[in-house]
């Protein structure tokens, strides 16, 4: 079957756009939590979250990504190619509008023609691809499962070129802070009071949200080749699976996570002991971080004591629906660099989370073979394991 090569990036973290920003921030391990600005926190317990800069819709963040992940492949267009978004849509924008129809602000409309189509998923699926020339035959895929959406989307990517369906594919997701997806993690008592996530760590307290994402670029190995594409990594295999345990918990012994590694494992012909990194979910919530830690022992064996574990979310908040496709491209970034990410705001271990973490600061490392793991409500759960350019040199 054919190999699949990552020959684009557009990513966003919190401190800025491009690899610059990651490096600064993420491998460098200087968080991003300061207290929030877009709006008022005087009705939250929660007050902290990793904002950025950028002062655009939700769509043009997703059109920005796009532009700077082209730019990245030498690609002018998509033209050949086939899109999978993981995303939710604008509810920021979607609050926007409702709120100016209730209080006047906005006038309401005489026919039943709402623009509330512009914030739904399905939106920026035809507006990419339309902006961007994308041919009628390019399959377009939308999903929006939760926090695995965009490692979802990369992996279905990987199917499609997999399966000679698709010789390209755009895949990836974002998502920016909103007040109504800040009530809803408030009110379920999620975010660390002190401001500050400290995954794995015996004082975690909870998670936090902040703006990213990526969009990548995926193509069949000698489809890249025959443009003379630069290829930025390999996706060797994924693996995904719902353990349909519990609405928002994980399950405790990690089972829905283990597997999903075990079979991303086995669609890339990789052994436990081959793992150079595991870039971590962790949320920083007591529950997640110590299923993760289970679901990476039961999978791993006596290797996950060898392997080393970080979270970037200590640095950039959780992305939501973006957070798997900017976990896999700092995954890139962490091998082209040679540098493990550290867990940042780590202090001290948990009976229960016993792993090498990389606490608090950056490590080099000859990184080859990397695994990113994502989980979301549901007991959903994505693993895709990333190569070194340097095996499909030649």
């Amino acid at each position: 079957m054919s190999r699949v090569v990552i020959t684009g990036i557009g990513m966003m973290v919190p401190g800025g756009f491009g690899e610059a920003a990651a490096r600064s921030t993420v491998l460098a391990g200087v968080h991003q939590f300061r207290p929030v600005t877009r709006f008022d926190t005087t009705p939250f317990r929660g007050k902290a979250a990793a904002e950025s800069a950028f002062a655009g819709s939700l769509l043009e963040l997703g059109l920005r990504l796009t532009q700077d992940a082209l730019d990245s492949a030498g690609l002018s267009n998509l033209s050949g190619a086939s899109l999978a978004l993981g995303i939710q849509g604008d509810y920021n924008g979607l609050q926007q509008y409702w709120r100016g129809q209730m209080t006047g602000e906005h006038e309401r409309p005489s026919q039943p023609k709402v623009p509330v189509v512009e914030f739904l998923p399905a939106y920026h699926l035809q507006t990419i691809a339309e902006r961007y020339g994308m041919s009628p035959d390019g399959k377009r895929l939308c999903l929006n499962n939760a926090c695995i959406a965009s490692s979802n989307a990369l992996g279905i990517g990987y199917e499609l070129i997999r399966q000679g369906k698709a010789d390209t594919v755009l895949c990836g997701g974002y998502s920016l802070l909103t007040e109504e997806m800040f009530a809803k993690f408030d009110s379920g008592r999620a975010f660390a009071q002190d401001g500050r996530v400290r995954a794995f760590s015996a004082n975690r307290s909870g998670m936090l949200l902040g703006d990213g994402g990526a969009m990548l670029v995926l193509e069949e190995l000698e489809h890249a080749r025959r443009r003379g594409a630069i290829i930025q990594a390999e996706l060797l295999g994924w693996g995904l699976s719902c353990d349909a345990y519990h609405v928002c918990q994980p399950h405790p012994d990690g089972e829905g996570m283990a597997l999903a590694i075990e079979r991303a494992l086995r669609s890339a012909g990789r052994q436990p002991d081959e793992l150079d990194y595991i870039h971590a979910h962790g949320t920083g919530t007591p529950l997640n971080d110590r299923s993760e830690t289970a679901a990476i022992k039961q999978a791993l064996g006596d290797a996950a004591y060898r392997t080393p574990v970080s979270s970037t979310k200590s640095v950039t908040g959780h992305i939501l629906e973006g957070t798997g496709a900017l976990e896999t491209a700092l995954s890139v970034l962490a091998m082209k660099d040679g540098i493990l990410p550290p867990t940042v705001g780590y202090e001290g271990e948990d009976a229960s989370c016993d792993l090498d973490y990389v606490p608090n600061e950056p490590r080099c490392a000859r990184l080859r073979t990397v695994i990113n793991l994502n989980a979301s409500f549901g007991g959903n759960n994505t693993a895709l394991v990333l190569g070194h350019p340097e095996g499909v040199a030649g």
